[in-house]
């Protein structure tokens, strides 16, 4: 758009498109975008995002205004028919320059989901190290997002060749994960949940998480205090791929902006949505007992047992070999018996208040009763918030177990907030 388009005007842009009654409906509400030229629209967007108290990254999608994408549609990779290094670098620049003053705006992403016959490492190399150098050089106040490979599923290669480039503290690397990156939906279905879910977790550290560990950890957009973001928040597009009004099926909104097309989506998500991990704060290092089939976290009630609730107050964990202590307090998580509800209790030596991870998603956690099997903490039903101990479903990895095991699943999660 910058190095094209940026005189382009709004109004002529959607008649070109054959979109009169877009630009009629633009008069009401914003008289001013259609005679605005297409950066302008770009600057009264992300000013008014400003106002409203969100962030914005500027992400470089494609050269050529499509639908993206494919392997094939001469936007993937460096030196494909849309894609020409050189006007990248100045497009990086000129976007770094033009923002430079708008606090709001905190990151540019170089590039969307690099692809096709033609990538290679050598050249990703080559171009995402003078494109990061080229947006620092300009603005060194924005973050500088990088993916990688394979629509960017795949940012393996760095284990034996990392990005050596001096931007600061200000290198992001971000990598996609979509349903359809690990299989087919009915995988869900015909396997093992727990092993699935592991296999998954796996893949996804072997493709990208490693960066977050070694002597000098990148950030990463992915279970450490994850960043994250969605697509997409709009609910449909003016014309996509030359139709007319198309539907978003992953748009985070409904068509009319007004209603959440999954409306259990700020429970379920509430936590991602949090700050989990202060890199400046002196706070020591504390749990949070997450259930992510609910969305909810784990408090303690007036009788001293453990119920679901809101992660705004939820109650803060220690691990002391395999106790979970309350913070603050010294009782200790302890089961009672299958079935029978949780709480805490002073009796920490016991083994039922002896806890540790199961299954291949290490998403159980469990122990033993008096009778020597195991038990695994799960919610009592979908509409209560009461916390209980059951046998464990599938948490031994049988391949023949086919349960559903996500009421059981918790997950200590690292704070010092």
């Amino acid at each position: 758009m910058f190095t094209r388009y940026s005189n382009h005007k709004v109004g002529k842009t959607l008649d070109s498109l054959k979109l009169p009654g877009i630009r009629l409906g633009l008069r009401p509400y914003n008289p001013s975008l259609e005679n605005a030229t297409l950066v302008e629209a770009f600057d009264i967007a992300i000013d008014e995002f400003g106002k409203q108290g969100l962030m914005v990254l500027a992400d470089n999608h494609v050269s050529d205004p499509k639908w993206c994408c494919d392997d094939n549609d001469g936007n993937g990779f460096f030196g494909d028919e849309h894609f020409n290094p050189e006007e990248w670098l100045q497009g990086l620049s000129t976007v770094a320059n033009h923002v430079k003053g708008k606090s709001q705006v905190v990151a540019i992403g170089l590039r969307n989901e690099l692809r096709g016959p033609h990538q290679n490492q050598d050249d990703w190399h080559k171009y995402m190290g003078q494109g990061a150098t080229t947006v620092h050089k300009a603005n060194p106040n924005v973050l500088v997002f990088v993916s990688g490979l394979k629509y960017d599923t795949d940012l393996s290669f760095l284990k034996t060749k990392p990005l050596n480039i001096n931007v600061g503290n200000k290198l992001v690397y971000e990598v996609h994960s979509y349903a359809w990156s690990s299989g087919s939906q009915s995988d869900w279905i015909e396997q093992p949940v727990n092993q699935l879910c592991g296999r998954v977790m796996k893949g996804l550290n072997n493709r990208a998480g490693f960066l977050m560990s070694g002597p000098n950890p990148s950030p990463l957009v992915m279970r450490l205090d994850l960043d994250w973001a969605l697509w997409a928040a709009q609910g449909g597009y003016y014309v996509r791929s030359k139709t007319k009004i198309v539907d978003e099926a992953y748009g985070l909104w409904m068509y009319d902006f007004e209603t959440l097309r999954y409306p259990e989506f700020p429970q379920r998500f509430q936590l991602v949505q949090k700050m989990l991990m202060d890199p400046s704060s002196n706070s020591s290092k504390s749990y949070i007992i997450y259930h992510p089939l609910s969305g909810q976290c784990v408090n303690v009630n007036k009788n001293h047992e453990l119920e679901l609730g809101d992660c705004e107050s939820q109650s803060r964990w220690s691990q002391e070999g395999q106790q979970i202590k309350l913070v603050g307090n010294g009782t200790c998580i302890k089961a009672l018996g299958d079935g029978s509800l949780v709480s805490l209790s002073n009796d920490c030596m016991s083994k039922q208040s002896s806890w540790k991870t199961l299954s291949a998603s290490n998403l159980h956690l469990g122990t033993i009763d008096g009778e020597g099997q195991n038990l695994c903490l799960e919610r009592e039903s979908p509409t209560s918030s009461r916390i209980v101990t059951k046998i464990c479903i599938c948490a031994d990895d049988n391949i023949a177990c086919l349960d559903n095991p996500q009421s059981q699943w918790f997950q200590l999660v690292t704070t010092n907030m």
